[in-house]
């Protein structure tokens, strides 16, 4: 007989994995760094992107140790509906890498700005390429890889859950916060 996953906890470290990423990169966050830090407040954007990226590694691993018991895989036509939507998702996220200053997204503009003594700018709005088609080409990659990456089963299915709401309450707050920040040219 085969133990059950603990599907409660996989939604729980899931969760708090997803609040621990939000939190962390809130404008507050940023702004406490900087005040308790001012020499140093360059590098966090870098350390942020390595712990999210160690702690989510750290989490999947977990994830992939458990029992799962699979509900349902992507056999038959449903295969070539698979690779479509991993396709359509590889196409988003490098479109989107294309679009985004990934050197100031992984921190390392930060560093060079503070490393040369000036103050890290921010990257200017576009909305060319892809973002001119579509605001959030990550996000929307995203969904498309939490639907299409695995075979469903009992586990996948509750932290797929998890990051499906995280992501959709990201790409809201993302569009808040942008509206905010840019105004009119966002909105357009």
């Amino acid at each position: 007989m085969s133990q059950a996953a603990p599907l409660g906890a996989v939604i729980l470290w899931t969760a708090l994995w997803c609040l621990l990423h939000s939190l962390l990169v809130t404008h507050r966050w940023r702004d406490l760094v900087r005040r308790l830090f001012p020499r140093w407040h360059a590098f966090s954007r870098a350390l942020y992107v390595l712990f999210s990226a160690a702690t989510l590694a750290v989490l999947l691993v977990w994830l992939r140790s458990l029992p799962e018991r699979l509900l349902w895989d992507w056999t038959g036509p449903w295969a070539l509906a698979r690779w479509l939507g991993l396709a359509e998702a590889a196409i988003l996220f490098f479109a989107g890498a294309r679009a985004h200053d990934n050197r100031y997204f992984l921190g390392l503009s930060q560093m060079r700005d503070c490393a040369a003594g000036r103050e890290p700018a921010d990257p200017p709005f576009r909305a060319e390429g892809i973002l001119g088609v579509i605001r959030h080409p990550w996000y929307a990659g995203t969904l498309l890889l939490l639907v299409f990456v695995l075979p469903w089963t009992d586990v996948n299915l509750a932290w797929r859950g998890v990051f499906l709401v995280y992501t959709l309450i990201g790409c809201e707050l993302e569009e808040r916060k942008l509206l905010g920040e840019i105004g009119e040219p966002y909105a357009e």
